[in-house]
């Protein structure tokens, strides 16, 4: 008996040496998969045509025509502070490249430069393209870090990177200001800013017209009002009822304005107001923070007229536009 279960051990050994080679040898390759992605990365780039800063300048100035394709997400395009300003520059990310390309270079013989913001996207990119058929295609190796060090030209789609506005304020006439919006929906990145956040200065106090998004880009607008004048905001006049219109109207009455807004601005903010807020929030995340619907202080009908030092002011009903009020 004990000679027949020493005799068995070889045999149990070899088919346990025969699993653990089964089952671990793809993990083993896995792994190796894995440790080379930076030598993947290596050859991929000595593949291809890589440029610098100054080489880049050279083409686009010697051939304007030049598609440029940023392969970054446009949400890290405007976290980061935008994209190159070019004449023909695109942001195609790079899960998308192949799916886009032709509506942005249609032949193959298209000078084509692709980048993004560190060198690790850009130069699968521009293999990519050239395994597609396209044969002028150059990877800018530097990438956006670099351009942006250099303090070329960019184009953002924040104008004020600085601010929760797209736009900082900029003078209409004497006394009248106005930051302008991005004509694009409401989104996290422009923080609600699309349309015109305006105010006039009297020597009497500010009138603002429209309240804004939400509670953190009227205090935003605030702050630049107060770099421009030591008088209180009096007054602020609502547009009609649309969120980015009336729900910063909260951080004004905590200032001491009066909201001021037409009869059917103020129905409609009664009727809807909450499901708007509820969009706003789930949009804005923590740019929504203490932003509460609050109702207008005056209404009006067809118009209202407010002394304000040395000037008059009117606020006139001109009629329904896209919106009630």
């Amino acid at each position: 008996m004990k000679n027949t279960r020493t005799s068995a051990h070889p045999v149990l050994f070899f088919i346990a040496l025969f699993l653990l080679c089964i089952f671990v040898s793809p993990l083993l390759a896995e792994k190796k998969e894995i440790l080379d992605i930076n030598k993947s990365l290596e050859e991929t780039n000595a593949r291809i045509k890589n440029i610098n800063t100054k080489e880049l300048q050279a083409i686009l100035k010697k051939n304007p025509l030049t598609v440029l394709i940023d392969v970054r997400t446009i949400r890290e395009v405007n976290l980061t502070g935008g994209t190159i300003d070019a004449r023909h520059n695109h942001i195609i990310p790079r899960g998308w490249l192949e799916f886009r390309i032709k509506e942005v270079a249609p032949e193959s013989d298209t000078a084509i430069v692709v980048y993004c913001g560190r060198n690790l996207r850009s130069p699968l990119a521009a293999e990519t393209l050239t395994k597609m058929g396209y044969n002028n295609v150059k990877n800018y190796a530097d990438g956006m870090v670099a351009w942006k060090k250099e303090k070329l030209p960019i184009k953002s789609s924040d104008q004020a990177p600085d601010s929760m506005l797209y736009r900082k304020p900029e003078k209409v006439i004497e006394g009248v200001w106005s930051a302008i919006g991005e004509t694009a929906p409401g989104s996290y990145e422009n923080s609600g800013h699309n349309n015109n956040l305006s105010f006039v200065i009297t020597d009497d106090g500010v009138l603002v017209v429209n309240a804004s998004d939400n509670y953190l880009l009227a205090k935003a607008l605030h702050e630049e009002i107060k770099a421009l004048t030591d008088q209180p905001v009096k007054y602020v006049v609502l547009e009609n009822g649309q969120g980015h219109a009336m729900l910063g109207s909260n951080y004004w009455q905590e200032q001491g304005a009066e909201i001021i807004a037409h009869q059917d601005t103020a129905h409609e903010i009664e009727e809807n107001a909450f499901e708007v807020l509820d969009r706003m929030k789930t949009r804005n995340r923590d740019k929504a923070m203490f932003t509460k619907v609050v109702m207008p202080d005056k209404t009006f009908d067809e118009k209202m007229t407010l002394e304000m030092g040395s000037e008059i002011i009117e606020i006139l009903n001109l009629g329904p536009a896209h919106s009630p009020g």
